[in-house]
């Protein structure tokens, strides 16, 4: 598999959620609250999509995803979930469908067949990470996301994080040249006395000390 791990931008974007189970539920608000138009199509939709129906941009038709006509929604989509376990048949027909329409595939039912991996996410102090296991467990994947987000909360990382929001911009605003910003950047991160000074939070004399490693580098 060379599978990239990426975060794409989905405001906007169309997705095709076939199936209302859990996993069909999960996926759709996931994508719907990242600001995605959504078309779930299930027989037996849960009671959350149902509510949701009304109340944000899913749009919920309840039909038997075996007998409907994909015809008018399949070429317009940028992503298709697949989340019905039981037809096979169905989804190796969706799959023909969307082979030449440049349409993503999310198979919820088979790590090893899909396209797209959809992770578990977590956050802190705007560091957003996403794990997955490949379809090995879900459950293990989602205990390393609990881990890491916890131990992230309770480190002392985030002076040096909120240090780097502002160098960044810093160095942005006064270096032209991306391959120098680049050098500075790598120097930086290896820097003892800029580490130190951003883990105490000494932003003044973080600003000083960026500054004249810029005028090192003819900045």
């Amino acid at each position: 598999m060379a599978r990239v791990p990426l975060f794409i931008e989905f405001s906007d974007k169309r997705v095709l959620v076939i199936g209302g189970g859990y996993v069909g539920t999960r996926r759709a608000l996931k994508f719907s609250e990242a600001g995605a138009y959504v078309t779930v199509i299930a027989l037996k939709p849960s009671s959350e999509l149902i509510r949701a129906n009304s109340t944000s941009n899913i749009d919920l038709i309840i039909a038997d995803a075996g007998m409907f006509n994909y015809s008018r929604v399949i070429g317009v989509i940028n992503l298709l979930v697949y989340a019905i376990p039981t037809n096979t048949e169905l989804k190796n027909r969706l799959r023909k469908m969307i082979k030449d329409r440049r349409v993503l595939f999310n198979d919820a039912t088979n790590a090893n067949e899909t396209e797209v991996v959809v992770p578990f996410e977590g956050e802190v102090n705007g560091i957003r990470f996403a794990v997955t296991t490949e379809g090995k467990s879900g459950v293990a994947a989602s205990i390393v996301r609990d881990y890491l987000q916890a131990e992230l909360a309770k480190s002392e990382l985030h002076p040096l994080i909120n240090a780097w929001y502002e160098v960044k911009q810093l160095i942005k605003k006064r270096v032209n040249d991306p391959h120098v910003r680049m050098s500075i950047y790598f120097e930086l991160k290896y820097d003892e006395n800029f580490i130190e000074l951003a883990r105490r939070g000494d932003m003044s004399n973080v600003v000083k000390y960026v500054n004249e490693v810029i005028k090192h580098h003819g900045y």
